[in-house]
């Protein structure tokens, strides 16, 4: 069957497939109520289960936030000190540190955004852009008016569609990019609107598409020239796994934090029927029941069977201490998970070379926070060639990164894993062991933290038996 042809919006082979990684992703970061729109994509619906038994079981779901708690908490570590720029910095760029934007963020928070989207999606884009003066102004003129480039977050999300070509020297550069941007337009006195637009950008000419009519038929509204040789787009990758393609860095902690939503969406369920009793009736004829019967304190049900008997049957308990213990174990298993991009990649190294030099291992977080480094200094340069300066040999960015665990520690929080796993030790004692090792923040309270990590639900401790 033909395929329909292409329009502006249309997502490249490679963003369609990152974008199914990222559904996930989303709708975890979203909470409890993006995963309950979400429906029967992260909840299936049981074999013959009622559609109203479903909508019930779904409103009672809640989401425990692993996944969005661990990105936002590795996401600040880099940033709990400014980023600093070393060397001697162009005046014409000098600004950027202070107002990376225009729209008020120092490069440290704009730093931070671009770096939890990358720990999001495992990829996130710069766009170096300068503001459009017109007029036909030399580069003088135009330093002359206060123009200056500066720096654009674009979320690989709207990032929909690229163009690659080969140079001689072997490397791939950018020819076309296509990412999307949405405004809010106003309708007569107080009503608005999203109006939807797709900008593509070549070297030295940009358009601008917009959804005119929302119905997702795209028209070119404006277009232009700019003076840049090339794209001027930088790109950020925490698991890159090609050009302008990467996976979810924390991807087995979503399917983790989805595997514990499930989880938890059955045993609230199953708490909902064991504690209530259901009426168990033997040996009653049909016309007795057809008869009619109250069942309360002040009333009395009488048969003309000596046999017959009338009695509430509950619950045993025991699936719910299954499903309390699973619950339990994926919490920890999630915590675990959180801490893997903090311990020192070591590989097989021996007891002399481990001793030699700790300075040279990275952590996973400490080598996305050098890819981070490397993506703003490469803007910096792009912002140059904007306004045709170089930038200095001795230019760098420094973004902090003295957190992570030192070899001989990564050791022992492994052995402290496998013991946790294999039910050897307490979560209360991996917890004080992995602080003392500084995995934790010394003003961590462990007891605090063991209370705020149970589910906010009532379990029943003592199994209910029948009666």
């Amino acid at each position: 069957m033909p395929q329909p042809p292409a329009s502006v919006d249309t997502p490249s082979a490679a963003y369609h497939q990152m974008s199914r990684k990222w559904a996930l992703v989303d709708d975890l970061l979203g909470g409890t109520q993006t995963m309950r729109d979400a429906g029967k994509i992260w909840l299936p619906k049981e074999k013959r289960e009622e559609e109203s038994d479903y909508q019930v079981r779904l409103s009672r779901s809640y989401l425990y936030g692993a996944f969005k708690d661990t990105v936002l908490k590795l996401s600040a570590k880099p940033f709990s000190r400014a980023v600093n720029v070393y060397g001697e910095i162009p005046e014409a760029l000098a600004q950027i540190t202070g107002n990376a934007d225009l729209l008020g963020r120092d490069l440290s928070q704009f730093s931070r955004t671009l770096f939890e989207d990358g720990l999001k999606y495992g990829l996130s884009h710069v766009l170096v852009d300068f503001p459009a003066i017109g007029g036909g102004l030399t580069l003088a003129e135009e330093r002359a008016t206060g123009a200056r480039p500066y720096f654009c977050h674009i979320s690989p999300r709207d990032m929909i569609a690229w163009r690659t070509a080969k140079q001689a020297d072997g490397t791939e550069v950018l020819t076309q990019i296509r990412f999307k941007e949405r405004r809010i337009a106003y309708d007569e006195a107080f009503g608005e609107r999203e109006a939807n637009y797709v900008r593509v950008i070549e070297p030295q000419r940009w358009e601008l598409w917009e959804d005119v009519e929302g119905k997702g038929e795209y028209m070119m509204i404006d277009h232009g020239d700019h003076s840049f040789d090339g794209v001027p787009l930088v790109t950020f990758y925490a698991n890159r796994k090609g050009f302008m393609e990467s996976d979810p860095p924390l991807e087995d902690l979503a399917w983790m934090n989805l595997a514990h939503w499930q989880s938890l969406s059955d045993q609230r369920n199953i708490l909902r029927f064991a504690r209530i009793g259901i009426l168990f009736a033997s040996g009653v004829s049909e016309e007795e029941v057809e008869g009619g019967f109250s069942v309360g304190p002040s009333n009395m049900f009488v048969s003309t069977n000596p046999d017959a008997q009338l009695r509430y049957v509950e619950h045993t308990g025991r699936a719910i201490g299954a499903g309390e213990d699973d619950l339990v174990r994926l919490e920890e298993r999630m915590e675990v998970l959180g801490l893997q991009p903090l311990i020192r990649n070591q590989g097989n190294v021996t007891a002399t070379a481990r001793s030699m030099d700790e300075a040279r291992t990275h952590s996973n977080l400490q080598a996305w926070i050098r890819s981070l480094e490397a993506t703003l200094e490469a803007a910096f340069v792009v912002a140059g060639r904007w306004v045709g300066v170089g930038v200095p040999d001795d230019f760098g960015v420094d973004v902090f990164n003295e957190f992570s665990i030192s070899m001989t520690a990564a050791e022992d929080v492994r052995s402290l894993i496998d013991m946790r796993n294999a039910g050897q030790i307490t979560h209360k004692t991996f917890l004080h062991e992995v602080k003392r090792r500084g995995v934790l923040a010394s003003e961590v309270d462990i007891e605090q933290e063991l209370a705020e990590a149970e589910p906010p639900e009532v379990i029943v401790d003592n199994p209910i038996v029948e009666e």
